[in-house]
């Protein structure tokens, strides 16, 4: 109870109290720098969109597999009508050969004629649906990189203030100078980020002219459709006295014939939709692998570039953290009260996994979080003597904060936060552990900057 109680007096006065905020920080800086964040982290969440999409292409996938089964059957129907229809044939060959060689040729520039309008009215619908999808991600992005290199442009501008102030300040400035010097560099590097984004944009518009191109090349094709359906006319007129001729006599013929064609455009309209089916899964599957390396690179490069950086909400979290490890509960050093603080930290909303070691680095309670669990294991009794988070607050008695990472349990950003559990007179006595989640971090902080 301790440390809540601490926590409520001290949530609202992290970034600006003197421990947490060097003299003269410039707080739009570090609202920037959240800004950036949040909107990499907001980048994350379009996987979930891209996996609806794979699921897609795997309904696809199926439907195309349920289409062959339906052609087996049809083939069967066909080769058992075309036996009926040879043995008619054989009779009627002489009076009905002109009349079946230009049917043959009609039914074959028809089915010609049907084919491409199928892939026509395919080609179309997916053309227009992945102009859609790249206007879309391009306007995204585009948005995403103004909005970087805005932030990256007064970034540097206020970088370049205070190193004009450091400059103006001599000797006392030098080390503000130097940091601001940093930050210019690293504002730069972010516009730099951005124009590769730009670049990749272009690329994409690119790609959208390519498929205007396509749309041409699908026009000359309707001509070419249009010009084998006058044919097929042409044909069905010389065809005509000859089938009318040996109409009589062809009767059967042209009973099984009928019987025939129809089960030749079912299994036409089979493999046109089997067809359409593996196209729309190749293109599906493309968009996705591009729109994932997209969200990935630039959501990753951004948070593992800002994560490097020290600002507010790193500093809220390691404020949290050493207020948490003044408890008494803590203090105490035993299982039981030391995980009641724990479990009475995680109701502030901020931590998403907290732990206890001895000052050998031996953990002493379970793993207090929503995602315990998911470890696999409590935690109970592992060596963490060797881990960067143990290491640092034990051999120099002071707070550690670790760069951004992905966590293994939920896949999603946090941050590691750790302090030297100390006795009155200053031995170590243990290292409290906390796994900060960033989503909830940022919208502490951003919350704060906006009161």
């Amino acid at each position: 109870m301790q440390f809540l109680q601490f926590w409520i007096s001290k949530r609202n006065k992290v970034v600006s109290s003197p421990a947490s905020t060097p003299p003269g920080a410039d707080t739009r800086t570090d609202a920037a720098l959240l800004d950036a964040v949040a909107g990499a982290i907001a980048l994350q969440r379009l996987a979930s969109p891209l996996d609806a999409l794979g699921t897609r292409v795997n309904a696809t996938t199926e439907d195309g597999l349920r289409q062959v089964a339906v052609i087996g059957t049809h083939t069967a129907a066909v080769a058992d009508r075309a036996d009926a229809m040879n043995g008619h044939a054989s009779r009627q060959a002489e009076m009905a050969q002109a009349a079946i060689e230009h049917m043959a040729r009609l039914e074959s520039r028809l089915g010609e004629v049907e084919m491409r309008a199928k892939e026509l009215s395919g080609a179309m619908a997916e053309l227009l649906g992945f102009v859609a999808t790249v206007e879309t991600r391009i306007k995204g992005i585009g948005s995403i990189a103004h909005a970087i290199r805005d932030i990256a442009a007064n970034t540097n501008m206020l970088a370049l203030n205070a190193t004009i102030e450091a400059a103006h300040a001599g000797a006392a400035g030098k080390g503000f100078g130097v940091i601001a010097n940093e930050i210019r560099t690293l504002s730069h590097q972010t516009v730099d980020a951005t124009t590769r984004v730009d670049d990749q944009n272009d690329e994409i518009g690119r790609n959208v002219a390519s498929m205007v191109e396509a749309v041409r090349r699908v026009e000359d094709f309707v001509g070419r459709m249009q010009t084998s359906m006058d044919a097929c006319l042409e044909d069905a007129r010389v065809a005509r006295p000859c089938v009318e001729e040996g109409g009589a006599l062809a009767a059967n013929l042209r009973g099984e014939s009928q019987n025939i064609v129809r089960d030749v455009a079912a299994v036409q309209d089979s493999l046109v939709a089997l067809q359409d089916g593996s196209a729309s899964q190749a293109r599906e599957a493309e968009t996705l692998a591009i729109h994932a390396r997209q969200v990935s690179e630039t959501s990753e490069s951004q948070l593992a570039a800002v994560g490097r950086l020290r600002f507010a909400a790193h500093e809220r979290a390691r404020c949290a953290v050493e207020v948490l490890v003044r408890d008494a509960g803590i203090s105490a050093m035993e299982r039981r009260p030391v995980e009641t603080a724990l479990r009475n930290a995680m109701s502030q909303g901020l931590f998403e996994l907290l732990y206890v070691t001895d000052a050998k680095g031996r953990q002493i309670v379970d793993n207090v979080g929503q995602v315990a669990t998911i470890y696999g294991d409590t935690g109970l009794g592992k060596d963490w003597s060797q881990r960067p988070w143990f290491r640092h607050p034990a051999e120099r008695r002071k707070t550690y904060v670790s760069d951004f990472y992905r966590s293994a349990a939920t896949d999603a950003y946090c941050l590691t936060v750790s302090a030297p559990i100390l006795d009155a007179s200053g031995t170590l006595r243990g290292v409290l552990g906390a796994d900060v989640d960033l989503g909830r971090l940022v919208e502490m902080a951003r919350m704060h900057s906006t009161d």
